[in-house]
């Protein structure tokens, strides 16, 4: 309650006209009894005076993610350490007061979502951290931590992950199931190297499931070159296709500028670059809960617009109610054939997601082949029981990363899908209904598990193989001479059994490593095809989900259409029947009329101030506030 009451109280103007606007478009819909638009117009001032940012930090283990949270809050608040790393999801928001809380996952086999609990914030590292949470031992789906910061009253809500260096953990997937919901995204990377493949890889991946990205380049307080660090990194992601903006910052030039009061130690630090891009982030999401305010209730004022209409044309002209009443059936007979099965919306839908489910298969059966091949080649290159232990961590973290990038082409074509469905709607919330997002299915690789049984089997033929070829070629070697009868000392035999033995040992090892080899493919192969299995499953699920999301959301729609097409037809039909004298009705309709006209000038005069807003690159409410020196109260 205490964030919502700071939010409403930093809201800006054009946000509380929109939630009065709301309010007033309420009182409406109830006067005409419609609680399915009532329902809808709540909904959209929930997401309007929710206010929630969200900016996920993402990267590699020890790249700085932490470090780089507390220098931005000026607050130790998320665990730092040379030998910590974070283990769950670390949120940090508003709240008035320093506070504390971790949310559980139910145990295995039980039912619920499982609960919350208040935890003291210096406790924060034995729930956050793999020091005081090792293998998420605690079974914690994410800690929360409440601050006092004006950065944060705005809304910003900052989430630290686990490195991505665990890309195949279940506290990494719920990162990236969470990565399609987030506002924006800050990808972490320190001065130490340049970005490897895999973070460019991973970094693709992000930059289609959350379009806004940020590239942060940490620690640049020791490395000299950092600039040059810098721009070698920008023409990695350039030569990758990958355009987002970059900066540099030093979290230990921030935290000694905030403990000494110094501007110019702040400035040096490239923080006020960064606070200013997440001004930027939060006045977009406002924009983005602006729009869908607008969207709603245009769309709610002129469902009740053509009842309002209907009743006063009918009682106005009366002798035009019949056509108006054939006009009127013939708009509820189209909002009825939205209904059926064999309208075209429903065809595209259904067609759209049977290409979605054929695409998706084959592409994940396209990677994990590859996968495969790749696997194969590094085997035959090497022994496998040797090393099997970091080639299954690597073929796991393959897998998980090809895993991820098939979910992501999963989520932008069923946005796609959801935007050619809207178009068969003549109505303007179809540019607001979108491909609800589900959880990445990739912590399913935690569960598997690689036949390594051959990495235990050590070549114990290989000593009896060569006894026996030193054997043979000792007796063999002395038998010759014998019959030869050349004086040879029988001693003399031993040389060529050593060799013929030496040879034995060669050839069992080969014929070892050979079977090695082959079983390591085998179980590589089964293991893929486990994973395609699995992983295959859930994404059929998670499409037919989405896809019975989005009929539903639909259909919900088509029934409002229904409803105000029904109700307008029989306003019009209950005006004809009434007296050329019936003035007090007319002037309740011609009243009802004024009001939603009045209601929705407001509505368009908002969306005109946000037009002009864009076009200018301002806030939709009051200036965005710009950097502070840095203190307790940074900005």
């Amino acid at each position: 309650m205490a964030v919502q009451q700071q939010q409403q109280k930093t809201q800006s103007a054009a946000a509380r006209h929109a939630a009065e606007t709301i309010d007033m478009a309420i009182k409406g819909a109830q006067a005409y009894e419609r609680e399915d638009l009532v329902a809808r117009l709540r909904g959209a001032k929930q997401i309007l005076s929710d206010g929630s940012i969200t900016v996920h930090v993402v990267g590699e283990f020890k790249q700085g993610k932490s470090s780089l949270i507390n220098a931005l809050l000026t607050a130790p608040i998320c665990p730092v350490d040379d030998d910590v790393a974070t283990a769950v999801l670390t949120e940090v928001r508003y709240a008035k007061t320093l506070s504390a809380s971790a949310v559980f996952e139910p145990t295995a086999g039980a039912s619920g979502a499982g609960w919350n609990e208040t935890i003291a914030p210096s406790d924060v590292p034995q729930y956050a951290s793999e020091f005081g949470n090792p293998g998420n031992s605690r079974n914690v789906r994410r800690v929360t931590v409440g601050l006092d910061r004006p950065i944060l009253s705005s809304g910003l809500v900052l989430v630290d992950t686990p490195g991505v260096g665990g890309i195949g953990s279940g506290s990494n997937a719920s990162t990236i199931s969470s990565l399609p919901r987030s506002h924006a995204v800050l990808f972490v990377s320190d001065c130490s190297q340049e970005l490897t493949e895999s973070e460019v890889s991973f970094l693709r991946t992000v930059k289609e499931l959350c379009p806004t990205v940020l590239f942060v380049l940490t620690k640049t307080d020791l490395y000299p070159n950092s600039a040059r660090m810098l721009e070698r990194d920008r023409q990695h992601l350039q030569r990758a296709g990958i355009e987002i903006d970059s900066l540099a910052v030093s979290s230990e030039v921030r935290s000694l500028a905030a403990s000494t009061m110094s501007k110019d130690l702040n400035n040096e630090s490239g923080f006020p670059a960064l606070i200013a891009s997440l001004n930027e982030v939060v006045a977009g999401g406002e924009k983005l809960a602006l729009d869908a305010a607008i969207t709603h209730v245009h769309s709610a004022v002129e469902q009740m617009e053509v009842v309002a209409r209907a009743r006063l044309a009918a009682l106005a002209d009366p002798q035009r109610s019949a056509a108006l009443v054939s006009e009127l059936t013939r708009a509820k007979e189209q909002a009825d054939a939205l209904r059926e099965r064999s309208s075209k919306w429903q065809s595209v839908l259904q067609d759209g997601f049977a290409d979605i489910s054929s695409d998706v298969d084959f592409d994940l059966r396209q990677r994990t082949r590859i996968v495969v091949h790749e696997a194969e080649k590094s085997i035959d290159e090497g022994d496998p029981a040797k090393n099997w232990e970091e080639f299954e961590a690597w073929l796991r973290q393959r897998l998980a990363g090809e895993a991820l990038e098939n979910y992501a082409m999963f989520v932008n074509r069923a946005k796609e899908v959801a935007i050619a469905v809207g178009q068969h709607f003549d109505i303007a919330e179809s540019q607001v209904v979108r491909a609800r997002e589900v959880a990445a299915p990739v912590e399913l690789l935690d569960g598997l598990r690689a036949d390594a049984g051959f990495a235990e089997k050590k070549a114990k033929g290989a000593g009896m193989a060569a006894f026996q070829k030193s054997y043979s070629g000792f007796l063999m070697f002395n038998m010759l001479m014998s019959l030869t009868g050349l004086p040879v000392p029988l001693a003399l035999g031993v040389v060529p059994g050593l060799l013929l033995g030496r040879m034995g040992w060669k050839e069992e090892q080969k014929r070892a490593l050979e079977k090695r080899r082959s079983e390591a493919k085998n179980a590589v192969r089964r293991f893929v095809d486990e994973f395609n299995m699995h992983f295959g499953k859930d994404s059929r699920d998670a499409i037919r989900h989405v896809q019975r999301e989005l009929r539903n959301a639909w259909s919900q729609r088509v029934t409002e259409l229904q409803r105000s097409s029904t109700e307008a037809l029989a306003a019009a039909q209950e005006a004809a029947k009434s007296s050329e004298s019936d003035s007090g009705a007319r002037s309740r309709a011609e009243t009802d009329l004024q009001s939603l006209a009045s209601l929705k000038a407001r509505v368009e005069d908002l969306s005109a101030h946000l037009e002009r807003t864009r076009a200018s690159g301002l806030s939709a409410g009051a200036a965005t506030p710009a950097a502070a020196p840095p203190a307790k109260a940074v900005t």
